[in-house]
């Protein structure tokens, strides 16, 4: 208690000492305010000091006191706001006063309460300045956020929208930045719902039930008034009477005060609710919160489970959102406020209702309001009856009503008549009720203007194609003789009288059906022709039914109608005269203009008019035209006879009313007006600026004095001059639209285009700037800006196409800080990522820097490793960069610098280039906007110097690329103005009732309108088609000039040197882009090709683009602290030293940089066993380590992360297992052929015998004899010359060339046998249960891997290996002892590592050997972060120390082979027994040779025996008898042939003398072999 007692006496003394000054000085000064403030924070002894400060927060307060005051005000509560008490806690609290705590509590309540009010009203008061309104709006919005566990402090939210609401003045502003701000967060928007729901229904008891009570109940407004009137209360007539005037007049008074106020109230929270965003429901997927928990406000508990999803978090909006509305539709609206809730309700209100029906009883009790409302409303229902299954039983009668001749002055009368047509529509219309419309409607065609008898006529069409039932009201004849049977038919007609009642409210009893569309054929004698035309064509329509369509209301959109007239009067009245002049003078567009005046007269426009016109026309409407009296003058009037026309002189007497229109046509085709007033905005004092207003100049000129454009029409364009100010920019523009300017030229400045294209939207002027290049100034947020150059979207993509051509992977992006450099810097960032580049630093100089500042930021981008510059800047603080940049040895050897087109610009725009301005960019690369050699460039560049003279400028500068295209932008906009006129275009201006509502003063915005054919007149600049002095001049769909190209250039010496061009068409390019564009595109890389460059350092040895970092910062290098083959890594933990062979080859490789890099490891690990690799790569991406140096496998998980040097070692994963000696048995002599092989090596034995025994059978005796000694012989002969040890000699030809190649054959097979045969009985034999690793995968058997490799999740995830079979060994001892128990024992069966760790391990235990090859095939490298350039320098300091023989070196010094190391060479777990494979060629040869020499034997063996049986017939007796010859023949032909080929040879050769031998041939019989002979060949 005694230190509570002596702080608050501390804290009354500096209260006291306030109050002094205070009193001393009347106010408190800045300084006094901060102090206050600094105590307040340090101490609770100070906590008086918080009244004083609330005092400050008034609107009427000083603007810097207040503020001051604020912060330190919320610098003091928003710690505490989480545990200060509740308001009816403090309530509470206070009273008790017993304990200090909660008194203190109770007081910071209440002192907290007074600056939220304060905050409101700062916030809501009219009296605040902007920026204590700003701040104080902050303030309260971060104190709602900082409520206790994070929730939404609603009722501090509801407290403030309750001022807004109640606020008598304007809360426009506020809502604008309340709207900005914060109600892109959901639960802002969920609890101003909540709150205007709460406002809304209080406001609305308060309307209804306010009179109730104080009649019924005696309220205390009533008692209030019993005490003041009494006092008037006496006895005598008259002055009762006198007191009771008084009192009416006061209530009265009172009535008209609240409810002027109620209006002010229902129109703050109209507005509120149409300053938060409607959301789109089907779109969001992510809401975005104010506060912590969301949609939880204090003292409410969400007990849904899914509170936090977006499934409810929507449904909870809806819900609120429908409670809102549905609170403020029950208030008493104002028509105003009626008005524009039913304009709006059906795309604002609807489509986010939980539960839309529930707007019927509004919709419906507007609905039958009638007139206006009723047609505003029709929307709303109509979507209510189509999409939500609303039933409105009199939703026809009630749009029979609205059909009057007002609906046609309506502001919204275009929706009304299409929804009209849409309701129509229904085939299942009742006939009397279609009857019904369409005789309303064509009875109010007899009284509207003709374009709104045209919609008639259209809607009646409509009808009757729709409902054929209705036909007979185009056709009804009357016959009093013939009788109906039907209703209203069968009811007596009289002629000459219409039964159709016009005021019958009800459809049913209009008698529609006893009528006639007679007023339809009354509209054929209309004194409109188009009316005429129109119902003609109805008829004709009506008789070929089947081959029209209906008609589109939506085609009959609102006009003027002059625009009827003049139609028509172009149609009927020029056309002969327009038909000459074109075939003398063609118009240079490829459509004719008499193409549009040929319309259907269906698309005429409509006219409607408010009030009734007190003339035909106005004179604007038709330039050229007179309509006043013309008696003394000679009028030439127009007359038709005959389709022709002739010019008739009028004479001096009064003309008559027929003729008191004159037109006076000349030349002026289009009709245009004298002259059209174009402005120019552009900063004279600049490069572009000087040049592009000369250029525009001599494009006026030039467009003035051409006939086949703008004929008749003066172009005439006033310049102004923005000084790069925003500001003045909109100020010239407002006096441009003074002046009813059609279009405005430029501005040259991005940021001064984002500001005045606001304003060319707002009146619908277009904007066209040949010179503002920013890509975000586009036509979906500015429609009526028109870039005519090539956006800096296009430079960009150039500009890292360079980089990208180049080898460079990261840049520093110089550039001016606003909309210009700001957003052209975004697009290279965003071209850039496209080629998996980056902007590494970005270096932004504030506009108007001094050369300290800038030198400041050059410095400081200096140090960063990237050495390539993109410069993006204004001419003179470009220059100046360079300047500071030379200054600072930047643009020397190493640099490179690529400038946007200012530079080009610039250069080309001074006639002798400063030889001391060139020293500082010597080697730079600038772009320039590339144009074609035209013949208007050729011609405006030779025209130039004397245009300059003419302008009286600056004779020194020289025309360049932006001149062109200022000089094309004047063309363009001449070409759409005649389009424009051409197509029934008129420049007429309306008033903006926007501006009307807050004119006054000197601003004199009532001077300012609209331009009505502003959209007509940018629809035809869209349109555009031309060659210009650039080239050809056309926009795409995106509005952006078609063909963007752009001049690549090096500055060198004294000069320019273009080095290439670039196209969005085909990339880099030392071509044209207009030869280019001839050719089909080709953006390959092997097409990009530019011309040498002159690098900064006079050199043509392109620059590597970067450096290590000069921010004397060390490299972080991560190094594995291992446990077990610290061969590779090792780190001692007393010295700190790390070391072994990776660490080698890494500082090897450091070495042979050609820069310096500083660097230190730092180990990674527990040190009792190995890291994991993974985690460790995982290092560089958290940015905890720079590189990671050692044993790092290059696998692809992590070449997804970082990025990694050349391997310096080959690396896989092999299978290391336990082996035995394997010993030979009695059947090793049978293991160097497989079983196939033995098998096709006998077969081939049994073949060649065989073929060998056909050829030498006839004629050798050796393989001759009985059969079973032939067989003998065949197999005897043929494995006897495996040994070579064949006795029986071979004497055909044919036998001898088999038999060589066989014994070759043989020869190869015996050696190959021998070979395997030596191999197997005296080399040492391993075996192993595991043969690869297909076989350990199939086995159940558990498989080691060595801690931290990544061999564990290859097996698991790759091979599919169960996780329970895998074994952590950490170290060789681990190794050798998991192998030597086996599986059986609790080892392994194998262990599966990478091949440096098993080669490492092999050479101290013979015991293990790896058995398959290698599965996977990778190498260890040094891990660093993406796009590294130091891993493109180290990976070629690897491939350095390879070739010279140091990584070879290194390698023997750490890893030296030893003894046993080849172990694993001797292993053959299945030795390579000898395949068939390997000797198909030889058994192929042999084969073939076989059939060859069998086929040529089988020739021979045929001839002979022919020659054999031709002898045999000549030696018979008699010559033969042939028949008995022939019949012998068949007889035992075949028999005979196997006889002859059995036959030795000899016997052959004296058969035909010797008929005993015939006879034994012929007698013999049984053939003992199949054989053929080639004895003729033996023989000879």
């Amino acid at each position: 208690m005694a230190k509570s007692s002596s702080a608050t006496a501390s804290a009354s003394a500096s209260a006291s000492a306030s109050k002094k000054r205070r009193s001393r000085g009347g106010t408190l000064t800045l300084d006094e305010v901060k102090t206050l403030g600094r105590e307040l924070l340090s101490s609770r002894a100070h906590l008086n000091h918080a009244p004083a400060l609330l005092a400050l927060l008034n609107p009427s307060a000083p603007l810097d006191l207040a503020l001051e005051a604020l912060i330190s005000l919320q610098s003091f509560f928003v710690p505490l706001i989480p545990s200060m008490p509740s308001a009816s806690a403090a309530a509470t609290s206070g009273d008790a006063g017993s304990d200090a705590e909660l008194v203190f509590g109770a007081w910071l309540r209440q002192r907290f309460d007074e600056l939220v009010a304060a905050l409101v009203e700062l916030s809501v008061s009219p009296h605040s300045d902007d920026a204590i309104r700003d701040v104080a709006l902050d303030a309260l919005m971060d104190f709602v956020k900082l409520g206790k566990d994070g929730k939404f402090q609603s009722p501090i939210y509801h407290k403030f929208l309750h001022a807004v609401v109640n606020a008598s003045d304007s809360v426009d502003p506020l809502l604008e930045l309340l709207g900005s701000k914060y109600f892109k967060y959901t639960d802002v928007c969920y609890f101003t719902y909540t709150s205007v729901d709460k406002i809304a229904n209080s406001l609305g008891s308060k309307t209804t039930d306010s009179g109730k009570d104080a009649l019924q109940n005696g309220s205390d407004g009533s008692k209030n008034n019993e005490k003041t009137i009494q006092p008037l209360m006496y006895d005598g007539c008259i002055d009762t009477f006198e007191h009771l005037r008084l009192l009416i007049l006061l209530c009265l008074i009172m009535f008209f005060s609240l409810h002027n106020r109620g209006v002010i109230f229902i129109h703050n929270i109209y507005n509120l609710l149409v300053h938060v965003p409607v959301m789109d429901y089907q779109k969001e997927s992510t809401f975005e919160m104010w506060s912590t928990v969301g949609l939880s406000a204090k003292g409410e508990k969400d007990s849904s489970k899914d509170s936090s999803s977006t499934t409810h978090i929507k449904k909870k909006i809806k819900l609120k959102f429908t409670k809102a509305w549905l609170s403020f539709l029950k208030l008493p609206l104002p028509l105003d406020v009626y008005k524009e809730v039913l304009a709006s309700i059906h795309q604002n209100v609807i489509p986010s209702m939980s539960n839309p029906a529930i707007l019927c009883d509004f919709l419906t009790r507007s609905y039958d309001i009638g007139g206006v409302i009723s047609v505003m409303a029709l929307s709303g229902l109509f979507i209510l009856m189509t999409q939500h299954g609303l039933e409105y039983p009199k939703f026809y009668e009630k749009l029979y009503a609205l059909l009057t001749p007002a609906v046609f002055m309506a502001k919204h009368r275009s929706v009304f008549l299409q929804l009209l047509d849409t309701c129509l529509k229904s085939s299942y219309l009742p006939a009397y009720l279609a009857a019904a419309f369409a005789k309303r409607l064509s009875r109010l065609a007899l009284s509207v203007p003709p374009a709104g008898a045209l919609i008639i006529i259209a809607l009646i069409h409509n009808l009757l194609r729709r409902h054929p039932s209705i036909n007979f009201l185009v056709h009804w004849e009357v016959d009093e003789n013939a009788s109906n049977a039907k209703e209203e038919a069968s009811q007596p007609k009289k002629i000459g009288a219409d039964p159709f009642n016009n005021d019958e409210a009800d459809p049913a009893k209009s008698g529609a059906m006893r009528s006639s569309l007679w007023e339809i054929d009354t509209l054929r004698h209309h004194y409109s022709p188009a009316v005429s035309r129109f119902v003609a064509s109805l008829e004709e329509d009506l008789t070929i039914r089947a081959k029209t369509t209906e008609m589109k209301i939506t085609d009959f959109s609102s006009g003027s109608y002059a625009t009827v007239f003049r139609d028509e009067v172009c149609l009927h009245y020029l056309q002969p005269i327009f038909t000459g002049f074109l075939d003398a003078y063609p118009l240079s567009t490829n459509v004719s203009w008499m193409d549009e005046v040929r319309r259907r007269i269906k698309q005429v426009p409509l006219a409607f008019y408010r009030t009734t016109p007190t003339s035909l026309f106005q004179g604007s409407d038709f330039p050229g035209w007179t309509f006043e009296d013309q008696s003394n003058s000679n009028v030439e009037t127009i007359i038709e006879a005959n389709e022709t026309i002739e010019m008739v002189g009028a004479s001096n007497s009064t003309p008559s009313k027929s003729s008191l229109c004159s037109c006076a046509l000349g030349q002026n085709v289009s009709m245009g007006p004298d002259v059209v007033n174009v402005g120019l905005l552009c900063t004279f004092n600049s490069t572009i600026g000087r040049v592009a207003k000369v250029a525009i100049a001599a494009a006026v000129n030039d467009i003035n004095n051409d006939p086949s454009i703008l004929s008749g029409t003066k172009l005439v364009v006033q310049m102004q001059d923005t000084n790069y100010s925003g500001f003045i920019g909109i100020v010239q523009a407002l006096k441009f639209m003074e002046k009813d300017t059609v279009a405005i030229i430029g501005p040259q400045s991005s940021v001064v285009a984002h500001v005045i294209s606001h304003v060319a939207n707002e009146l619908q002027v277009p904007l066209m700037s040949f010179a503002a290049t920013d890509p975000t100034l586009t036509s979906l947020q500015y429609p009526f800006f028109v870039r005519t150059i090539h956006s800096d979207q296009f430079q960009m993509a150039s500009v890292a196409d360079l980089v990208d051509y180049y080898g460079w992977r990261m840049v520093t992006a110089v550039y001016i800080d606003d909309d210009y450099g700001r957003n052209g810097i975004s697009s290279l960032s965003d071209e850039l990522a496209k080629r998996r580049l980056k902007i590494l630093y970005k270096a932004a100089i504030r506009p108007g820097a001094k050369k300290s500042e800038m030198a400041a930021v050059l410095v400081k981008a200096a140090m960063m490793e990237s050495r390539v510059f993109i410069l993006h800047a204004h001419d003179d603080s470009g220059l100046a960069v360079f300047s500071l940049a030379y200054n600072l040895t930047m643009t020397s050897g190493g640099y490179v610098w690529i400038a946007t087109d200012w530079l080009g610009a610039v250069l080309d725009s001074s006639p002798h280039l400063d030889s001391g301005l060139l020293s500082t960019m010597q080697g730079v690369l600038t772009l320039r906007q590339h144009t074609e050699n035209t013949n208007r460039k050729k011609t405006l560049a030779s025209r130039w110097s004397t245009l300059i003279k003419e302008d009286k400028g600056d004779g020194r500068i020289l025309l360049n690329a932006y001149g062109f295209y200022a000089y094309d932008t004047v063309w363009m906009l001449a070409h759409a103005l005649d389009a424009f006129f051409n197509s029934g275009g008129n420049i007429s201006f309306s008033p903006d009732p926007r501006l009307h509502a807050i004119a006054g003063g000197a601003l004199n915005f009532e001077a300012l309108s609209v331009f009505d054919g502003g959209m007509l007149l940018l629809d035809r600049i869209r349109k555009v088609n031309f060659m210009g002095a650039t080239g050809p001049v056309k926009l795409d769909s995106d509005g952006n000039l078609i063909h963007p190209a752009y001049d690549i250039i090096n500055i060198i010496g004294s000069g320019l040197r273009t080095i290439g061009y670039w196209s969005n068409y085909s990339g880099l390019s030392i071509m044209s882009p207009e030869t280019l564009y001839k050719k089909p595109p080709n953006g390959t890389i092997d097409n990009q090709k530019l011309r040498v460059v002159i690098w900064p350092g006079e050199t043509i040895t392109r620059p590597r683009g970067w450096v290590f970092p000069n921010n004397g910062n060390e490299l972080r290098i991560g190094v594995p602290d291992r446990v077990s083959y610290r061969q590779f890594v090792s780190f001692d933990n007393q010295t700190g030293m790390v070391d072994g062979f990776c660490i080698d080859v890494f500082s090897a490789a450091m070495n042979l940089l050609p820069y310096p890099v500083t660097y230190r490891f730092i180990p990674f690990g527990n040190g009792r066993e190995n890291p994991s690799y993974t985690q460790l790569i995982n290092q560089i991406v958290t940015n905890e380590f720079d590189a990671v140096v050692g044993d790092v496998a290059i696998v692809t998980n992590r070449t997804k992360v970082v990025d990694f040097t050349q391997p310096y070692v080959g690396s896989g994963l092999v299978i290391l297992t336990s082996v035995k000696k394997q010993s030979s048995n009695g059947w090793a002599f049978l293991q160097p052929f497989t079983i196939r092989m033995w098998s096709v090596t006998g077969v081939f034995f049994l073949i060649v015998g065989a073929v060998i025994w056909l050829l030498e059978h006839r004629i050798n005796d050796d393989f001759r004899g009985p059969p079973v000694k032939q067989v003998i012989t065949v197999f005897w002969f043929s494995f006897s010359t495996l040994f070579f040890a064949h006795r029986e000699d071979t004497r055909s030809t044919l036998g001898r060339f088999v038999i060589i190649i066989w014994l070759f054959v043989v020869l190869i097979i015996q050696s190959s046998y021998t070979a395997s045969l030596t191999s197997i009985l005296t080399v040492q034999q391993l075996t192993s249960p595991i043969r690869g690793i297909d076989s350990l995968i199939a086995s159940d058997e558990p498989i080691g891997f060595q801690v931290g490799s990544f061999a564990e999740s290859y097996l698991v995830h790759e091979l599919g290996v169960s996780p329970s079979r895998l074994r952590k060994l950490g170290s060789p001892d681990e190794y050798r002892a998991a192998l030597e128990l086996g599986p059986r024992k609790g080892g392994v069966v194998a262990i599966v590592d990478e091949r440096p760790y098993v080669e490492l391990f092999l050479t101290q235990n013979d015991k293990f050997a790896v058995v398959g090859p290698e599965f996977t095939k990778s190498g260890w490298g040094f891990a660093f972060p993406r796009d590294s350039p130091l891993a493109v320098d180290l990976s070629t300091a690897i491939l350095t120390l390879s070739e010279n023989g140091d990584l070879q070196r290194i390698h023997d010094k750490w890893l030296s082979t030893g003894p046993s190391s080849s172990t694993a060479a001797d292993l053959q777990q299945d030795p390579d027994r000898l395949q068939v494979q390997s000797f198909s060629a030889l058994f192929l040869i042999c084969g073939v040779a076989c059939i060859a020499a069998l086929a040529i034997h089988a020739c021979v063996l045929f001839r002979q025996y022919s020659r054999h049986v031709a002898a045999e017939r000549a030696a018979l007796p008699g010559g033969g008898d042939g028949a008995a010859i022939s019949h012998s023949g068949r007889r035992s032909g075949l028999r005979a042939f196997l006889s002859f080929a059995d036959r030795r040879e000899p016997q052959l050769q004296r058969g035909p003398k010797d008929p005993a031998a015939l006879g034994a041939s012929g007698s013999s019989s049984g053939v003992s072999s199949f054989t053929s002979s080639n004895a003729s060949l033996s023989s000879r």
